[in-house]
């Protein structure tokens, strides 16, 4: 018998089994044609009390003396004979009962079976609170371990098929929560609940939880829904009570939740019936869509509820993403910089409704999130905010504008290829492995498409994307091989002058976690910044540097320019622009 040692077994004394043949033991008068004896479940875990059956090939049992023995550590609470072909027996297995395989004796009717390595004891095992759920709802579960080493991020239960886990949170190395969606075709009746701990350790709770034949009958309309649209809707869901609460609304696609429907308004007509009004974002991600509607403790989920299509877009909506910047690195170790230059354009519609957070492409200025006036340094908090597109917020919708489009000036020409991301399906345009040569300093470029028939055309849009005025170089102090500071003193710092007023600025900054400062509190990161005149030298001061915390923090300068605003000659967007910056990341530690 291939060992059990990875499942566990706890279940209701309620519970009845059928007798199965998946057990293991027969005694020894099967060969003559004696009755063949078998048990199920074939293990339980330390410190349980649980429910076998065991069965028998021919009428075996008898109502009046049928008895059960499992050896050391194992107590027969009761034995209860449904026929003479199948039993049941309640057990209670001590919490240092020996582990292992062990041998099961029944004894009936005058005769003894011997079921050797028929049932095992083992450490780990787990019940499910509520252990019955119905077709078509959602619900929310405890899971109660016992001698388990539950991990976030690495445990994960399987209720089977139909049965999907939208959300599990490990609480501690025994507790846990689960909400779970029992799907529309989700088959009736008792299963296997198996929790996975990582490394192939698999612990199964037999027969732990039931799927009622009782199901939610729930309607949504409509039932297709375009990219971009404003939709009402109304459900009706049979033995539901929308009446006991505000009902939450959530969509999920393949890929999970996704929120990129925004419900507008939900009102309750009766318990079982509301309707109400939701808004597709353009850049919705198309497919079929569940719909969960939780109200309290209650929920229902509609699968396949309705369609995502797409929808219609013209070039008036069609905002430009277009940058060309250098990027350099300090090595803390060898003091060695690596280069990378880059030019990169997106052609996109602007998410409509934009994201909450407010990301989802474009450029736009740096300047406005930087101190001024010029040569005055601060001391701020950076909370991320607006820094990028949110983790929540769908792909803006990307527009094909040939297989290529350049950057062309009177010094050269910059060709940038077509990229599709095969995870989002992005299109993009970058130029890359190229060098400062190629960039050109103090330079200003037209940007030409090479058109697609079924995107944007071809254009030509003239002097959109300037460079900075002039390379610069870092002088001092030499950040590289450990450098240490300390945070009560001031530190002067030099570079090269970039040439940058007045159309550009030039801008430092040191960021650091958690202030121990008048700025401290929780989740934030505070920064020191300045832009200097660009004269080659600046100065942080210690009272500034002070209110940062401790230990190794990066150190940002860069040159920066911005673009005349710009869009094509059709579109709502003409306040794009370009930007351009040679940057560069080191680091030193403070004390």
């Amino acid at each position: 018998m291939r060992p059990l040692s990875t499942l566990a077994l706890l279940l209701p004394l309620s519970v009845g089994f059928a007798c199965r043949p998946e057990g293991k033991g027969k005694d020894d008068g099967e060969a003559t044609g004696a009755a063949a004896l078998s048990l199920y479940p074939p293990v339980g875990g330390q410190g349980t009390s649980m429910e076998i059956a065991f069965s028998s090939t021919r009428a075996a049992f008898d109502f009046q003396g049928t008895t059960l023995d499992l050896g050391p550590g194992i107590r027969i609470d009761a034995v209860n004979v449904d026929d003479g072909f199948g039993a049941r027996a309640a057990i209670t297995i001590e919490p240092d009962a020996e582990l292992g395989a062990r041998t099961a004796v029944v004894e009936s009717a005058g005769r003894s079976y011997t079921l050797t390595d028929s049932f095992e004891v083992i450490a780990e095992s787990f019940s499910v609170t509520p252990s019955t759920v119905r077709i078509g709802e959602t619900v929310d579960v405890d899971l109660l371990g016992q001698n388990t080493l539950w991990e976030g991020g690495v445990t994960w239960p399987s209720f089977g098929d139909g049965v999907r886990v939208e959300e599990f949170t490990v609480l501690s190395e025994t507790l846990a929560t689960a909400t779970l969606a029992v799907e529309s075709d989700a088959a009736p009746g008792w299963r296997n609940v198996v929790m996975d701990n990582g490394g192939g350790n698999l612990v199964t709770l037999y027969e732990g939880m039931k799927v009622d034949r009782v199901a939610l009958a729930a309607r949504f309309e409509p039932t297709i829904a375009e990219q971009g649209d404003t939709v009402e809707f109304t459900v009706f869901a049979r033995g539901t009570d929308f009446l006991a609460g505000a009902p939450e609304i959530t969509f999920f696609d393949r890929f999970g939740e996704n929120p990129d429907i925004v419900i507008d308004s939900v009102t309750v007509l009766d318990a079982e019936n509301l309707y109400g009004q939701m808004t597709l974002s353009n850049a919705a991600a198309l497919g079929n869509r569940d719909v969960r509607l939780q109200t309290g403790d209650e929920g229902v989920l509609i699968g396949d509820a309705f369609e995502v299509v797409g929808g219609d877009w013209s070039l008036s909506e069609v905002a430009i993403d277009l940058s060309f910047t250098v990027v350099r690195v300090k090595d803390d170790t060898t003091g060695e910089i690596s280069e990378f230059v880059e030019a990169q354009c997106i052609f996109f519609i602007p998410l409509d409704p934009p994201c909450p957070q407010g990301g989802g492409g474009g450029s736009g200025s740096e300047s406005g999130a930087h101190p001024s006036p010029y040569d005055s340094n601060g001391v701020w908090m950076a909370t991320g905010e607006g820094s990028g597109a949110p983790e929540d917020c769908p792909f803006p919708t990307t527009v094909s504008a040939g297989d290529y489009v350049w950057l062309e000036s009177d010094d050269n020409i910059i060709t940038l290829e077509k990229q599709i991301d095969t995870g989002s399906g992005m299109i993009f345009y970058t130029a890359q492995g190229l060098t400062l040569a190629d960039y050109v300093t103090n330079n200003v470029y037209d940007l030409h498409t090479q058109g697609d028939p079924d995107g944007i055309p071809e254009y030509i849009l003239d002097a959109v994307q300037p460079t900075v005025p002039s390379d610069w170089q870092w002088v001092a102090p030499d950040f590289s091989g450990g450098f240490v500071h300390n945070r009560a003193d001031d530190l002067v710092y030099e570079w090269t002058p970039a040439m940058t007023y007045p159309d550009a600025i030039f801008v430092t900054s040191i960021f650091t976690q958690q202030s121990p400062g008048p700025m401290a509190m929780e989740n934030w990161a505070g920064y020191v910044g300045a832009i200097p005149w660009d004269d080659g030298v600046h100065t942080f001061t210690g009272g500034e540097l002070s209110q940062l915390a401790p230990g190794r923090v990066p150190f940002f300068a860069y040159s920066f320019i911005e673009g005349p605003a710009f869009g094509l000659p059709e579109s709502i967007y003409q306040e794009n622009t370009a930007v351009s910056y040679i940057y560069l990341a080191q680091s030193l530690v403070l004390e």
